[in-house]
């Protein structure tokens, strides 16, 4: 992974998940174990994605479900951990290594086009004072997710910008970063503009 993840991160992270399968299943856990101590940025980025592609985002129960994850991922950013964390019960949720190779040779073309658009740069957005910032924001945009979840689709407004801190962590992009901050500004003025149909 290494330098490979920082040039190309989600084409890097679609092959990780694929190389990472064991017994023709990748879990949560495989994921982690390949990311290792550059997990947090990827396993961000993975939880806003499947939140945010359709139709999968549309499932119900699958936007609060990788909003949750991301509050438990970010959260561990808060408070200093080295390498992220999840139970024994979620490490061992996956899906087969099928439909993961499918979804990554779907998709590889975009993937390389968005790869092409990221690198490191403006590092000093980026840092870690900035990816502190950043946690908190995914905290926020994580409890965004399972209200915005009773309007159809919303909730990858939250995601998007998941994916933009997820990207921006793992390839060291300050301007990712920026943009995923007015990402997330947008989202919470979303969330807002509907408050009187959430509680209605």
């Amino acid at each position: 992974m290494g330098e490979d993840i920082e040039k190309a991160p989600l084409e890097a992270m679609a092959d990780d998940a694929v190389d990472a399968a064991q017994n023709g299943k990748v879990t949560i856990g495989d994921l982690l174990d390949s990311f290792g101590d550059r997990g947090f940025g990827p396993m961000l980025a993975l939880c806003g994605l499947i939140a945010a592609i359709p139709p999968v985002g549309g499932i119900p129960g699958v936007p609060t479900t990788m909003g949750l994850l991301t509050v438990l991922l970010a959260g561990q950013i808060v408070f200093g951990r080295k390498m992220p964390w999840m139970p024994g019960f979620i490490r061992k949720l996956g899906v087969s290594k099928d439909k993961v190779e499918a979804a990554r040779d779907k998709g590889q073309s975009i993937f390389s086009k968005i790869d092409s658009l990221i690198r490191q740069r403006m590092q000093w957005a980026s840092g870690r004072a900035a990816a502190y910032v950043a946690a908190l924001c995914c905290i926020l945009l994580g409890l965004m997710m399972p209200p915005l979840e009773l309007l159809p689709f919303a909730a990858a407004a939250p995601a998007s910008a998941i994916v933009m801190f997820g990207l921006s962590l793992t390839a060291r992009d300050g301007v990712l970063m920026i943009i995923a901050f007015v990402a997330s500004a947008g989202s919470a003025a979303l969330i807002l503009f509907n408050l009187p149909a959430l509680f209605n």
